[in-house]
């Protein structure tokens, strides 16, 4: 099994205002897998497509809350890499009423399929849920034989002579556009042929560049809350790599938080998928002599919630 390529890229977006920690009293609740790791706080992980549904019998506060959907599809045969899922980081999300039980419904989102060897767009991914929050699924990938790649909560890559696709997290409404990231894809870069990367939740994906480098997915954004969790721990929703069209072009590495590697530079070389549960795009398939790869799929999402004990 070839090792997932990640590359540290700059723009992390680490939020748009300051993070509180979650207020008492105790809330009883359940829903998910469930851990106590001896930090003071519950947490529930929802990883699972569902319905799923976290369920709280009493106290009344505030917790927070991960809601990330699936990524993107990475674009077929030298295409733009998957965009990630959405994300959104809620640090005050009230729990109260005045009747109890209380139930909040959680989706988890899949990741959208990788576009064929033939130059096939990258398929969209699933929204994710929680209670009134709603993340939205990457776009997919440029393929070889579309005209761009699609949005979503993060842009898919642009094939080359195309730009990326606009990432629609941030412009959702309520507190879904308060507190969501996403970014839009890179450009593709028409001769030499280079993709562009997939956007992340932190950074715009890469631009191809006039000397064939490839563009990189962009980086994903870091939850301190949440190290449990992630590729690598804490990190969630990075782009997926761009695709090549020659030996010559070099590779597009994955944002970290998930993200998916072009295919190698060579003849018919596969996308690498995106890392299940963190929201990454896929990667784009790469070609030479018109002998093309499929994408990668984009990977699974997660909701993730956490509160005092």
């Amino acid at each position: 099994m070839a090792p997932i390529l990640s590359r540290v890229s700059s723009g992390f977006g680490f939020g748009k205002r300051a993070v509180t920690g979650p207020t008492g009293p105790s809330i009883s609740a359940t829903g998910g897998d469930v851990s106590t790791p001896g930090d003071g706080y519950k947490y529930h992980a929802f990883t699972s497509v569902g319905p799923n549904s976290f369920n709280v019998s009493s106290g009344s506060g505030t917790v927070q809350v991960l809601v990330v959907a699936g990524g993107g599809g990475g674009g077929g045969r030298s295409g733009g890499g998957g965009g990630a899922g959405g994300l959104i980081f809620h640090p005050v999300f009230q729990i109260t009423s005045v009747t109890y039980p209380v139930t909040y419904p959680v989706i988890v989102g899949q990741g959208g399929s990788g576009g064929g060897g033939t130059g096939i767009i990258g398929g969209t991914g699933g929204d994710s849920v929680f209670g009134t929050l709603t993340a939205k699924g990457g776009g997919g990938g440029a393929g070889d034989d579309t005209l761009a790649g699609s949005s979503g909560g993060s842009g898919g890559g642009g094939k080359y002579g195309s730009p990326g696709s606009p990432g629609t997290q941030p412009s959702q409404p309520g507190d879904s556009g308060t507190y969501g990231f996403g970014f839009s894809g890179g450009y593709g870069y028409s001769n030499p042929y280079a993709g562009g990367g997939g956007g992340g939740a932190g950074a715009v994906g890469v631009d191809g560049t006039s000397g064939g480098e490839i563009g990189d997915g962009g980086a994903g954004k870091y939850i301190s809350q949440f190290t449990s969790w992630g590729s690598p721990g804490g990190y969630f929703a990075g782009g997926g790599g761009g695709g090549s069209h020659n030996p010559a072009n070099g590779l597009g590495y994955g944002g970290i938080g998930g993200g998916g590697a072009g295919g190698a530079p060579g003849a018919g070389n596969p996308g690498t998928s995106g890392t299940s549960n963190t929201g990454g795009g896929g990667g784009a398939g790469s070609t030479s002599a018109g002998n093309g790869g499929a994408g990668g799929n984009g990977g699974p999402g997660i909701v993730l919630v956490r509160y005092l004990l």
